[in-house]
Order: structure tokens, then C-alpha cells, then sequence
């Protein structure tokens, strides 16, 4: 799209750099306005380093939303921002004012690698004229086939913000740009590397899906009306109903936990099928942890099964475990198996039309399947997210007042 191209773009030849040699850089803390460069142009945040009496730390932010790098290392001229939660990493050189290198992390099928940019400073702040802001139903155009998803577009003192929603729940917080009729709106946490592009064609939106350096998905959207334009949560995946629900997997450290064994009996049970991949099982996490809490005393249960990225239980034990140590939570989590959709659904036969991280089941004191909710809407949502958390806790309730 030519706003897409207005904002330029990094020239070939950039790579990862190793570490060590050169002379000696200056330091990297301060502002950074950094970017990924995409194949459909080029992906904002921001990057801000911290030098506390020779420690370094950093944070990555996407509009309101910062998250911390797990470690800023610098050595001779290269400088690593290390995103341990997704197995991921930004590696560059210092040169000057700027910074150049790459992203990469293990990625669903090898690793990824996308080139990273970044210059002193901050990016500028642009507000969205009127017409652009408000709640779009877009249609993803996906050859033959279409999906349904809902654009929340706003008008913050931060600049352009919003969301994404799907049917199985949402994209995160994305910030962006606005320039008369055209936008671009971008989110970036590790792990997920999604840009939105459009234009404002009359009284439609057009534009672009970017996810990840090279896929581009065509869209469409009108204004919403109220009418419902995703399909619901619950209506995603089925569930056997007539036998309990049945798991058997390991734990952490190879003992196998099952749906048979006595701490699960004549409880309700919430199983969370999740992977430390997904950010937005990450935003899942607390709202499973507060219903341990506030319910477990009264009966209420919960496991996690874990579907990493590498299918090496070594690599995931660890990832999971990081994952588990940084969301306090209290109850089993177990490697069931890797993220693929239908790998996944094979483990889990009960299942029927299994296709979201995180997948929310909840099962009553005889162990039989009472509702399955495929995605999560996350604090990006606003009011959606805490419509969600009271549904969970309202559902958790009912549950424990059956015979």
C-alpha cells in the first residue's frame, strides 16, 4: 500500500551479529525508536534502556503496553535484548545512533529470523482523525475462504491504539499511526509480530494483514452495527459430554498426572490447554491463578496442559516451568504435547473442532464436560476482558453449588 511504503524501508544485507571485537561503543541506554522490517513495511515500538550503576535493563513497548526484557547484554559494540518468555532475542550493533541487526526466535517451524532497525528517540505521536476511530467488522480474504474479525480502533493520548478480535479472542494491544485517511497500527511482544494497514475508501476500510516477515492477508471492513459478526467462544469447540473428560500426560518432572487421580475426584476441574508461545495465554494466566484462589478452598481444581514449540521435553520443561515461576501458579502443569492444531485435537479425542491457544474447560464434580470457551479477550479488550472474568467466575460458581 503507498502509506505502507511512505514509511520506508531498511536496505538488504542486514544479520545477526555476533558478539565481541570492534572498538569501544558508547552506551546503549536512553529511547529507542526501533522497528522490524517486514516484507509489507515496517513493524513500530519502542525499545528503552535503563543504565543503573552499570546495570543494564530495558523494556519493549507497544503504545501503553511495556513488558521488560529478561536481560540487556552488551559486548564490544553488540547489544542483546533477550526475551526469554518466548525463547527469543533482538541481537544488533551500536553504531552510533543506531542500532542494526535482528529478531529471531524458535518459531512453530525453525527458527525466525526478521531484521531490526532502530534510532535515538522517540516515535512521534499522531491522533487518528474521527472517521477512522469506532468498532470496524472486517472480513479476512483468505483465497476462497473468508474470516470474520473486529477492529477497535482509538484515539489516545499515546496516538493511534486498538485491538484485533477473532473468534478466538484477541491480537493484543496495537499502536500505530494515522495520516488523513490512511493508518497503520502494529503490535510486537516477543513472540507475535502482527502490522495492520488500511485506508479509508468511502465508507469502507481496506487494507493488509502483515503477521510475521512475509504473509499478507487482504481485508475488508464496514462500520459495526451491533450485530453479532464473530461466531461465540463457546459455539468454537465441542465436547464429548458423556464420559469424563480424559487426560494423561507428565509433569515437570515426568510423573504422570491423570484425570483418574484422586485430587481430581469430586472436584470441579478447570484444564487450561495453553502453550508458553502464546501471548495471550499469558494474558490468561492471572485470571486462572485468581480463580485458584478464590475457589480452591471450596472444591475447585485446575491443570494446565502445556503444547510447546519443540516437542524436546528438556527445552519445554524449561519453558514452562519459567512460565509457571513468573505467573505463581499453584496447580500441575504438564507437556501434553507440540502447538499444532491437529496434533494437539489428536491428543485430546473428546475434542471436536479443536483450534485456539488457549482452549478454557470446565468440567463438573462427576468430570463430564459442561462448557469449552476456545481464545481468551485479554486486558487489551477493556470492558470485553472484565465481561470474560466475571463470566469465569459466574460458571466456576454454578459448578460448585451441584450436587
Amino acid at each position: 500500500m503507498p502509506f505502507a511504503r511512505s514509511w520506508g524501508m531498511l536496505g538488504a544485507g542486514l544479520s545477526l551479529l555476533a558478539f565481541g571485537g570492534g572498538a569501544t561503543p558508547g552506551s546503549p541506554a536512553g529511547s529507542w525508536k526501533a522497528a522490524l522490517d517486514l516484507a509489507g513495511g515496517p513493524l513500530r515500538f519502542a525499545v528503552t534502556i535503563v543504565d543503573s550503576a552499570g546495570s543494564l535493563s530495558g523494556t519493549l513497548c507497544n503504545g501503553a503496553h511495556c513488558q521488560p526484557f529478561s536481560a540487556v547484554r552488551v559486548a564490544g559494540d553488540s547489544v542483546e535484548l533477550e526475551i526469554a518468555d518466548y525463547a527469543a532475542s533482538i541481537t544488533a550493533r551500536l553504531q552510533g545512533d543506531s542500532l542494526t541487526g535482528a529478531y529471531r526466535n524458535v518459531g512453530n517451524r525453525g527458527p525466525r529470523v526478521i531484521p531490526f532497525r532502530a534510532a535515538r528517540g522517540a516515535w512521534p505521536i499522531q491522533r487518528p482523525e474521527p472517521r477512522l476511530v469506532g468498532r470496524w467488522d472486517a472480513t479476512y480474504l483468505l483465497g476462497g475462504r473468508t474470516s470474520p474479525h473486529v477492529f477497535d480502533l482509538r484515539d489516545t493520548p499515546r496516538g493511534l491504539e486498538g485491538t484485533i478480535l477473532s473468534n478466538s479472542g484477541d491480537y493484543g494491544l496495537f499502536w500505530g499511526r494515522a495520516e488523513a485517511d490512511s493508518f497503520a497500527m502494529s503490535h510486537f511482544d516477543g513472540s507475535f509480530v502482527y502490522l495492520l494497514t488500511g485506508r479509508l475508501v468511502g465508507d469502507t476500510l481496506i487494507g493488509v494483514f502483515h503477521a510475521g516477515l512475509t504473509s499478507q492477508t487482504a481485508w475488508r471492513a464496514v462500520r459495526s452495527t451491533g450485530d453479532a459478526h464473530l461466531t461465540p467462544p463457546t459455539e468454537i469447540t465441542k465436547a464429548d459430554r458423556t464420559r469424563p473428560f480424559a487426560f494423561r500426560f507428565p509433569d515437570l518432572d515426568g510423573r504422570i498426572v491423570s484425570n483418574e487421580d484422586p485430587r481430581f475426584q469430586g472436584k470441579v476441574v478447570v484444564v487450561d490447554v495453553f502453550g508458553t508461545w502464546c501471548p495471550t495465554c499469558h494474558d490468561a494466566a492471572p485470571a486462572l491463578v485468581d480463580l485458584w484462589h478464590r475457589y480452591h478452598a471450596r472444591g475447585l481444581e485446575m491443570v494446565g496442559l502445556a503444547y510447546e514449540v519443540t516437542g524436546d521435553s528438556a527445552v519445554d520443561a524449561q519453558l514452562v516451568r519459567r512460565y509457571r515461576d513468573k505467573f505463581r501458579i499453584p496447580f500441575p502443569l504438564l507437556l501434553a504435547g507440540v502447538n499444532v492444531t491437529e496434533l494437539t485435537a489428536a491428543t485430546l479425542p473428546q475434542l471436536e473442532g479443536f483450534t485456539a491457544y488457549p482452549t478454557t474447560i470446565f468440567l463438573g464434580r462427576d468430570g463430564l464436560v459442561r462448557r469449552v470457551h476456545a481464545g481468551f479477550t485479554g486486558p487489551a479488550t477493556g470492558p470485553q476482558h472484565e465481561a470474560l472474568l466475571r463470566e469465569f467466575r459466574a460458571v466456576v460458581e454454578r459448578l460448585l453449588a451441584e450436587e
